[in-house]
């Protein structure tokens, strides 16, 4: 027994969820398997009823006040909503390792997009330097459309130029603090990670970007 799955979802009032399977034409081509291949398959997985499980693979969109998400669900396991929350279920019954492992990662991708559409996340870095500084300025690349930028000074001959992709909020509300945030939580710690490796903190003096309240070990210099 999952848990975490067992635990149904709640939904504030703001939030919308629709549950739906694939279109035909949106899943990839799938080889048909070969005798060995399913030899291989119903060896692996000898309970028949887990075997069966496996069907049309459907999604959920969660439509919110910050924006909308699409969380794919394995066919393994199925989604229902339950009045202002979701339920979701194995199909195997909790009974092989798939079943699970997939039960418990669903409902934590469906729980991650339901608090990104209402409130959002978010991530603080910090730039730690003589003369390190940040600012968002409108891209002048006409193909950009306007589209914000932002600009680092890290130490180099010249400022990186970070462009900000789209369902991304990159705000600095200090000359050395860079936000990031965001509906969706895989992207916004991307983005932020991406920013961190332009310059990584350095091992002797921290100069650098770093996470909020991030302690960095430093290694002692050179002594006579």
């Amino acid at each position: 027994m999952s848990r975490v799955g067992k635990d149904a979802v709640k939904m504030p009032e703001s939030v919308s969820a629709t549950v739906a399977p694939y279109g035909p034409d949106e899943l990839w081509p799938i080889k048909e398997p070969s005798a060995y291949r399913l030899y291989r398959m119903r060896k692996s997985r000898p309970d028949r009823e887990s075997f069966q499980a496996f069907g049309t693979p459907h999604r959920v969109t969660i439509a919110g006040p910050l924006g909308e998400l699409r969380v794919p669900v394995h066919s393994f396991c199925s989604v229902e909503q339950q009045g202002s929350s979701l339920q979701v279920t194995a199909q195997c019954g909790g009974k092989t390792k798939l079943g699970r492992t997939m039960w418990g990662t669903v409902r934590g991708y469906l729980a991650n997009a339901v608090h990104g559409v209402s409130q959002g996340y978010r991530k603080d870095l910090e730039l730690h330097g003589v003369g390190f500084r940040a600012r968002v300025e409108p891209d002048s690349d006409p193909e950009a459309a306007g589209r914000p930028l932002l600009i680092l000074r890290l130490g180099f001959s010249h400022e990186v130029e970070f462009p900000v992709p789209d369902g991304v909020e990159i705000t600095v509300p200090a000359p050395t603090t860079v936000v990031v945030f965001g509906a969706d939580k895989r992207q916004v710690g991307n983005v932020a990670a991406s920013i961190k490796r332009l310059r990584k903190p350095d091992a002797y003096k921290g100069k650098g970007i770093r996470y909020a309240g991030e302690v960095i070990k430093l290694k002692p210099g050179k002594r006579r």
